[in-house]
This record gives C-alpha cells, structure tokens and sequence, in this order.
C-alpha cells in the first residue's frame, strides 16, 4: 500500500494488496460487531436487570396461590401473606434500581439484591446495605374472584395488610 491513500480504496491499489485489504477489514468488521454486541447491550440477560418501582396497577396473580407465609415477586412488585393478610411492596431494590430476588419464596427468607447484595426481611426493610432504604409499600386490592391488584400509585405503611378470605 502507497503511502498518503486511503486504507480502504482498491481502485489505486495493486490487485494483492486489495485482497489483503478486503481480508483485513472483514476480519475488522467482524470483529467490531462481535465487540459491539457484547459491550452494547446486543445481550441484555448477561448483566443484571433493573426496572422502575410501581406507579400504577399491577396485576399479581390470585389469593389461593399465595399461602400464608409465602412471597413472590410478580413484575416489578412483591406480594406475600400473613396472618393478617396480603401486602406488597416494591420489587426494586433502593440502591440502583435492580430487581429484587425471593429465591425461597417466604417471607421469612426476606429478599436479596443480586447486583449489590442488599438484603431485606420479609417486610421490605433493610438487613444489608448498600441499599439506603426500606421498600415501598403499596395498596393491595383482591377481588371477589380472589385476583390480587397491587396499586403501585397509592404507598401504604409496611404494617397495612388486605384481609384474604
């Protein structure tokens, strides 16, 4: 290649160069995709997921699949069950915004953090940092088919409950 060209312009090229050249901008090409694909956001379930918390209704499964003492997180909320019924609260935990984990699925497991390892009881509040704060509770409703709609625009104190009958 001649010195002062453009590296990519096989019209003044010799015939072998160009060749080397094609060779080397597809191995460039495909390297850069490769990169940008990993780096970019081409594969979003490598890194952790983060979500926003509620600001509206949530649907959240029904009544008779949450037992007393279970929790799950549905959406961007958690909903569990007591003795003296359901409650929810956000899913999201306080300290950047990812979504929180309820491997065991009880409320006496509490939730965790997997981004950060912030951890919270059964109730939302913070048992391990770095999250800064408790989670927000919200309005429950269930219906008379026993579907559970969690109100994420109406906060609540964490001891507010919903009779399940």
């Amino acid at each position: 290649m001649r010195q002062g060209q453009p590296l990519f312009s096989p019209e003044e090229m010799p015939p072998s160069e160009v060749a080397t050249c094609t060779r080397r901008r597809a191995l460039c090409v495909a390297g850069c995709t490769v990169g940008v694909a990993l780096l970019g956001g081409v594969v979003p379930a490598c890194g952790p997921q983060t979500g926003s918390p509620p600001t509206g209704p949530v649907p959240a499964g029904n009544v008779s699949e949450l037992s007393v003492g279970a929790m799950r997180v549905v959406s961007n909320v958690v909903v569990a069950r007591d003795a003296n019924g359901v409650y929810a609260m956000s899913a999201i935990c306080t300290h950047a915004g990812c979504f929180v984990s309820d491997t065991a699925g009880t409320i006496a497991a509490g939730l965790s953090c997997p981004c950060h390892g912030s951890a919270f009881d059964g109730e939302g509040v913070v048992t391990k940092g770095p999250a800064p704060v408790a989670l927000e509770h919200y309005t429950v409703t269930i219906a008379a088919d026993g579907s559970i709609t969690v109100d994420g625009s109406q906060p609540v104190a964490a001891s507010t409950r919903t009779p399940a009958t």
